[in-house]
C-alpha cells in the first residue's frame, strides 16, 4: 500500500471453539490488543455480547440493534459468546436477521473490525453450515481444549494465593479429587470451576479465622 499497489485486505474474524473455562474471552481480549499493537485495529477494545444483545423480541428491531452493537465494536474486537444460539429453525425467530446484519457489517468494516464468535465445537461448526456466508467470513478457527489435572491445580492455587491465602500440604491431592468428580458433570466449566471451587474454599477458611489456610477439608465435592 505503501508503495501505491493495490493490496488484497485478509478476512481476521475468526472462530473460538471448545468447551466453557478454557480461556476464550481472555484470548478475545489479547486480540484485540495484539492488533491494536500491530496497528491493524484503531483501538484494541472488546464488546461482549450474546444473543440477547443482538436479537430484539418485534419484527424490524433486530436489523438496528446488531448494527448498533456492532458500531460500538468498530475499532476493536466484537466477541459473541454461544454464538450457536443465534441459529434457528423457527421462522418467527430472528437470530437469522441478526446474521445477516452481522454479515453485512463484517464486509463494511473489515478494514477496523474483528469478529470473534464463540461457542461448544459441534454447535459452532453447524451455525457454519447453515450460512455459507458464514463459511467465508470465519476464515480461522482456534479450538481450545480442556485443561488437564495439573492445569486445574494450578489454576485453583493461582485463585487462592492472589486471595492472600496459604495453602496445605495436603490441599493438592483434595483439588484433585475434586477435579476427577467435576469433570463428570454437565456444568463442568475448567477454570471456571476451579474459581468458584478457590472461593468456596476460601470462605470456608476464613470461618476459622486465622491463619487463612485452605485444608483438604475446606474444599467443597461437587454433587453429580
Amino acid at each position: 500500500e505503501a508503495a501505491g499497489e493495490p493490496s488484497l485486505e485478509p478476512s481476521r474474524h475468526m472462530l473460538f471453539t471448545g468447551p466453557p473455562g478454557t480461556g476464550k474471552t481472555t484470548m478475545a481480549r489479547l486480540t484485540a490488543e495484539l492488533y491494536a499493537a500491530l496497528g491493524v485495529l484503531s483501538s484494541g477494545h472488546l464488546v461482549e455480547v450474546t444473543r440477547a444483545d443482538l436479537v430484539a423480541e418485534f419484527v424490524g428491531q433486530t436489523a438496528p440493534k446488531t448494527r448498533a452493537v456492532v458500531q460500538r465494536a468498530i475499532g476493536g474486537v466484537l466477541f459473541i459468546d454461544e454464538a450457536y444460539a443465534l441459529q434457528s429453525d423457527s421462522g418467527s425467530d430472528f437470530g437469522g436477521e441478526a446474521l445477516a446484519e452481522l454479515l453485512k457489517q463484517m464486509e463494511d468494516h473489515r478494514s477496523d473490525l474483528v469478529v470473534i464468535a464463540a461457542g461448544y465445537t459441534g454447535p459452532m461448526h453447524e451455525l457454519m453450515r447453515s450460512n455459507p456466508g458464514l463459511t467465508s467470513r470465519f476464515a480461522t478457527e482456534w479450538e481450545f481444549t480442556d485443561f488437564a489435572d495439573d492445569e486445574l491445580v494450578a489454576i485453583w492455587e493461582s485463585f487462592v494465593t492472589r486471595a492472600g491465602a496459604a495453602i496445605d500440604a495436603e490441599t493438592p491431592a483434595a483439588v484433585r479429587r475434586m477435579i476427577t468428580t467435576a469433570r463428570g458433570l454437565p456444568d463442568f466449566g475448567n477454570a471456571r470451576t476451579m474459581r468458584n471451587s478457590a472461593e468456596a474454599s476460601i470462605t470456608a477458611a476464613i470461618s476459622r479465622g486465622e491463619p487463612l489456610t485452605v485444608l483438604p477439608d475446606d474444599i467443597p465435592i461437587p454433587k453429580r
